[in-house]
């Protein structure tokens, strides 16, 4: 089962549902039974939560799921009495009324609230692929964790990763049936779901240190290590501090674990170290980046004089498409401590979904951030900026080169109005186009350049980046 530790880290943020039901609406008496077989998820137990963004990004991910392996995979949260394995044969002989599979490919995951059980039920057509011994497994390893947490949707989640990634298994192995009737014979497995039961094992193992003479790769190394071993010790010493914070609170399980171990190796002789010109941040990269997106980039921060894996800005900044190739967050790349890691993509720009690739043209020779000021002035000062116009013209971004530090560093773009420049008792307030020129030509290399701008339309937002 093939995917990278950040999806499975990202994982809550791409966690929600299709179909949940708002808490105030009965759905007996509102809903057909026919409007509930076209639902993706039924949530009955109300342990799901609406987010129209979320919902968005999970409806794409299990028409993925659909498209590509035929695979129509429902989900039904419950709180009743009645035996687990009755109810979800009877539910799934309901929904298989509407299946959205041609071939006969069904799953139905079961999660009763009041029982504490969950149950994974099988079409006759997986059956070979999803095996009542592979069912319990990733159950019991895989997204029962979650459940321990209290962290129900992330396990709906990662039941639809781990039935993906058993798919691409199956169809690399031509294991699957000829197509045949939708129905279920009994295939499956059940077990307890431990639903806000913590387990006190659950974030154990011996610590790792980092050394000062380790250079990132030595300390990914020693992070496969740790994964090897599943150790789930959030304090381990080769990771940052925030990292540290960042996995107190996240859920790992051994699958998740076993799944970084085979992608970091796939990669492991590929990357190559990219350090910042004051040797705190690097980064373990496999360019050119639009042709190994499947090669996640690793970030690095020392701390304490020592390389620290830093998950936790990984986490804020990269995101990952079905087939698991990467991207950025165009909203969260240049936020809090994104800003240091970008200019290891200098030369790449990106598009709306934040995929890396090479631009077409350069930029202009001996051009330091790659912009280009336009004219403008705020329509009270038309008058004040005829008399005195070094005070009241100000700039206005009329191009951004692509692969710039400009873009990739700064994130300025088109048609954003400067507002204000710098930070603290050097904040210039409505600067002028004179003010914000020289002050982008004199912020020195290395050190943070901030600039307050309104985008076209929009609401007044900083942009810091580390200047060229």
């Amino acid at each position: 089962m093939k995917r990278t530790l950040n999806i499975l880290l990202l994982a809550a943020l791409l966690m929600l549902v299709v179909g949940c039901e708002s808490k105030t609406e009965d759905t007996t008496v509102t809903q057909s039974q026919q409007d509930r077989n076209d639902k993706i998820i039924i949530d009955d137990a109300y342990v799901l939560y609406d987010d129209e963004k979320l919902m968005k990004q999970y409806r794409e991910f299990n028409d993925y799921l659909l498209k590509t392996y035929d695979i129509d995979f429902r989900v039904i949260t419950v709180s009743n009495e009645e035996d687990i394995n009755l109810y979800a044969n009877k539910a799934f002989a309901k929904l298989q009324q509407k299946s959205r599979s041609k071939s006969g490919k069904a799953l139905l995951l079961v999660i009763n609230t009041l029982q504490d059980k969950v149950r994974l039920e099988v079409s006759q057509a997986l059956e070979p692929v999803y095996t009542d011994a592979f069912v319990s497994y990733i159950e019991r390893k895989g997204f029962v964790p979650y459940f321990r947490d209290y962290k129900i949707a992330d396990g709906v989640y990662m039941a639809t990763e781990l039935v993906k990634d058993r798919a691409l298994e199956a169809t690399e192995g031509k294991e699957f049936m000829p197509p045949m009737e939708s129905k279920s014979i009994g295939g499956g497995a059940k077990t307890k779901s431990y639903i806000g039961i913590a387990d006190p094992n659950a974030k154990k193992g011996d610590n790792i240190s980092a050394m000062n003479t380790d250079e990132p790769k030595t300390v990914l190394q020693k992070y496969i290590k740790a994964l090897k071993s599943h150790n789930k010790n959030p304090n381990l010493d080769i990771y940052t501090d925030a990292t540290k914070a960042f996995f107190a609170k996240w859920t790992v399980t051994d699958i998740n674990q076993d799944h970084e171990v085979e992608n970091i190796s796939k990669c492991l002789n590929l990357h190559e170290t990219l350090y910042d010109m004051y040797d705190t941040h690097a980064v373990l990269a496999v360019r050119p980046y639009d042709k190994h997106r499947t090669c996640s980039p690793y970030f690095f921060k020392k701390e304490n004089g020592a390389w620290k894996l830093d998950i936790a800005t990984m986490a804020q900044t990269l995101r990952f498409n079905q087939p698991m190739q990467w991207h950025f967050d165009m909203e969260k790349r240049l936020q809090g401590e994104g800003i240091y890691y970008a200019y290891a993509f200098d030369g790449y720009t990106f598009d709306d979904n934040g995929y890396p690739f090479p631009p077409k043209g350069k930029k202009p020779d001996g051009a330091r951030w790659g912009f280009t000021c336009g004219r403008w002035m705020h329509p009270k000062d038309v008058e004040n900026a005829k008399r005195e116009p070094e005070k009241y013209i100000r700039c206005g971004i009329v191009q951004v080169w692509r692969g710039s530090p400009a873009e990739v560093r700064l994130g300025l773009d088109i048609q954003d109005y400067i507002y204000g420049v710098g930070e603290g008792e050097n904040y210039i307030d409505n600067a002028t186009y004179v003010q914000f020129m020289d002050y982008m030509k004199h912020v020195p290399s290395g050190e943070i350049a901030t600039v307050v701008v309104r985008p076209s339309h929009g609401k007044a937002v900083i942009k810091r980046g580390i200047a060229p």
